[in-house]
């Protein structure tokens, strides 16, 4: 069965001061993007970010740190139009196993959720990224059930700084044949397998990941 893995990559513009020389000319704005990447049940142990665009004279290039199965930091790039963003994931044999691109236009301030694939090269499952404005993290990340078991799952939802925020989940299953969940994020297994258990607030998703034992 595929099982697909989430990616949640979220953007937030906003302005920040830089003093030029001689104090000449207005400060330009730069973008802040937190990244999450759930890996879980991938051979990822690294992921790379590259980010280029014709006004950015050298590509940057980020690591994003994995704890858990989970990678989980920020990224400031200059705000404007067609950045080319492409994420990687490697081995630790340093093998690329994954690769997704999108090219946006950042703006400061809030920008629209953005969703791309990080496809498998080396027949590993692909990566579903989601990009916005917020960092939705579902607790417990993984859980391990019989048939009609049950557990109860809990979303938290951050800005890129880490400010928490309050909003409404929206929870969803990626195979009900193998576990359902319902609007509190309670979850109950239906059949063996594994799937995952989706979060979703504006545009930008968490997961867990349910195995479903005989």
């Amino acid at each position: 069965m595929l099982r697909h893995r989430l990616v949640s990559v979220v953007f937030l513009a906003a302005l920040a001061s830089c003093s030029g020389q001689g104090g000449v000319g207005p400060p330009p704005s730069e973008a802040t993007i937190g990244i999450t990447a759930d890996v879980t049940g991938t051979s990822v142990a690294t992921i790379v970010v590259r980010v280029t665009a014709t006004d950015i004279p050298s590509a940057l290039v980020f690591n994003i740190p994995i704890v858990n199965g989970v990678a989980n930091g920020t990224i400031t790039v200059p705000a404007g139009s067609n950045r080319a963003i492409t994420i990687r994931g490697f081995d630790a044999g340093g093998v690329e196993t994954h690769e997704g691109s999108v090219t946006l236009s950042v703006q400061a301030g809030a920008n629209p959720a953005v969703s791309l694939v990080l496809t498998p090269l080396t027949g590993d499952v692909p990566i579903t990224a989601s990009l916005g404005q917020f960092v939705v993290t579902v607790t417990p990340p993984s859980a391990n059930l019989s048939v009609a078991g049950t557990v109860q799952l809990a979303a938290a939802i951050k800005d890129t700084k880490g400010n928490p925020v309050s909003g409404v989940i929206a929870w969803a299953t990626l195979d009900p044949g193998v576990a359902t969940v319902d609007a509190t994020g309670l979850v109950t297994a239906t059949g063996t397998g594994s799937t995952t258990i989706s979060a979703v607030f504006h545009g930008v998703s968490g997961i867990a990941t349910i195995t479903v034992g005989p």
